[in-house]
């Protein structure tokens, strides 16, 4: 339950008590002060809007609305656990008034994306995977992302576009940290861990979904019936934002436009992806929407536009990672033709497979993208020569692997260990 001061003109009381019983409002308490009258109201979270929509009839009323739970027990004292247990998400007039304070300062916001951007390219360059982890805990980009989506969800433009504005700067002060970094540590080569980044799957979009989805629902709850905190949210919303933005700036001072295109993909996707399922949650399930948050008069087909174009870019994307292999692809393609080289593999009876692996690179061959397949494997027969062995275990491949993908170019690293 949400606790509410209200201070009104007096001569309403009666009015304000009725009010008040009819939105299931609870341990009202009531005092004049002079020619005011003042409550302290408990009410239900989810009718804490629609109370404040009618109590706006009683002469511009001065509200304090506290947004912290508050547990309300009344008679009978049986009922007092079930009293405790009835958490409902936020009201959409909290839900969209948080978002509003949420979004701080421009001096923070640069602030964080900058370190952040320097963490990342120290956790790229040194190939150190928690400096990744604390690089997203430090990023920004989760305020601005959720009130993106809060701003179509409300049919609010001026939100909309603030939030994209701030998107958009914390973005680009996270790529020029990392490329002064590069700058003042010149990188000539990318780091495997840069390499492992850069290559993006063909799931990749499930990412910003699902992150979008969560940050949204736990902006929604009451903080007493949300399971994940709000830091762990946010970190799964900068996941995959993070070390794209590092990996740009080192991209373009190498000049290497592969991993410069890959990482924009991703960090466009995820702020697509995110909006799409931030925005349907804050409409269907926060209530937030064009006429239901009080005082707010928002644009309903402005909503409905903006969705649209999400959708649609989305699904442009889409189109361009599946026609483009495997530029786009590369992250699952690996698993995929991994799978397909072990089967095949094992098909020779006359070799134990100790590891297998297939990698790309950002390099090619005569404009062709470059696979490798790898094996390390140990012969069952000694009398066979080695060098025979991996002559014939490559000429296999070449004859048997299938796989749907024409504009590759394989190199087999076939090495054969002594017993």
């Amino acid at each position: 339950m949400r606790q509410l001061i209200l201070k009104i003109p007096g001569g309403h009381k009666d009015e304000v008590l009725k009010t008040v019983e009819e939105f299931s409002g609870k341990n009202t308490i009531h005092f004049a002060n002079g020619d005011q009258d003042v409550f302290y109201i408990y009410l239900p979270n989810q009718k804490v809007n629609d109370f404040l929509k009618k109590i706006d009839d009683y002469e511009e009323p001065e509200v304090n609305l506290i947004p912290r739970g508050v547990i309300a027990l009344y008679p009978p004292a049986s009922e007092a656990p079930d009293q405790v247990a009835d958490v409902q998400p936020k009201s959409s007039l909290e839900i969209y008034l948080g978002g509003i304070q949420s979004v701080g300062s421009i001096f923070g916001l640069i602030g964080y994306s900058f370190v952040s951007g320097i963490i990342v390219w120290i956790g790229l360059f040194t190939n150190v995977n928690f400096l990744l982890v604390a690089a997203m805990l430090v990023a920004p980009f989760a305020g601005p992302a959720m009130n993106a989506a809060l701003g179509t969800a409300a049919g609010k433009t001026d939100l909309l576009k603030s939030s994209l504005g701030r998107y958009g700067m914390a973005i680009l002060v996270g790529i020029v940290a990392s490329f002064l970094m590069t700058l003042l540590f010149p990188l000539t080569t990318l780091t495997p861990l840069m390499e492992e980044i850069s290559q993006v799957s063909k799931f990749a979009v499930l990412l910003p979904l699902v992150s979008g989805f969560a940050g949204a629902v736990n902006i929604c709850q009451s903080e007493r019936d949300s399971l994940v905190s709000g830091a762990a949210v946010g970190i799964l919303v900068a996941a995959s934002l993070a070390p794209p933005v590092g990996l740009v700036g080192a991209g373009l001072y190498m000049m290497d436009w592969q991993v410069v295109f890959s990482s924009l993909f991703r960090i466009l996707l995820q702020l697509l992806g995110i909006h799409l399922t931030a925005t349907l949650v804050f409409y269907f399930y926060g209530k937030v929407n064009p006429r239901g948050v009080r005082f707010l008069k928002g644009s309903k087909m402005m909503g409905l536009v903006t969705t649209g174009l999400v959708v649609i870019g989305i699904g442009a994307m889409m189109f361009w990672q599946f026609s483009q292999p495997p530029f786009l692809r590369k992250a699952s393609m690996n698993t995929e033709l991994t799978e397909i080289l072990d089967s095949e593999l094992q098909n020779l009876s006359y070799i134990k497979v100790l590891h297998k692996g297939v990698t790309f690179t950002n390099e090619k061959f005569q404009d062709t993208p470059v696979v490798t397949f790898g094996a390390t494997i140990m012969l069952k027969d000694t009398t066979m020569d080695q060098e025979t062995a991996k002559k014939r275990i490559i000429e296999y491949l070449k004859k048997n692997m299938e796989y749907d993908y024409d504009n590759l170019y394989e190199v087999y690293d076939i090495k054969i260990v002594d017993r």
